[in-house]
């Protein structure tokens, strides 16, 4: 089997997968239950966008805190512990 065969194989199982896995989320609302309300373009962009802009200001303040050059190690010691030798 020729290599571009093996990659156009292995690429339709790949996707024939993807299409079989994603089937179940493209269900619809059960028939039992009420319709949904559509939410608003606002709803939609503040849920969206702000979580994710939420998400990019609580790494970078965690990027910030904790890569802070402000630690001065102390000074050496220059008392001698004497440990016992085994």
């Amino acid at each position: 089997m020729q290599t571009t065969a093996r990659v156009a194989l292995v690429l339709v199982g790949m996707l024939g997968a993807f299409v079989l896995a994603a089937g179940p989320a493209a269900a619809d609302v059960p028939t039992t239950w009420e319709d949904p309300e559509p939410m608003s373009k606002l709803d939609v962009l503040v849920l969206f966008g702000g979580s994710t802009l939420g998400l990019i200001v609580l790494l970078t303040l965690l990027g910030l805190f904790t890569g802070r050059k402000n630690y001065t190690p102390p000074a050496p010691s220059t008392d001698v512990e004497k440990v016992p030798s085994h």
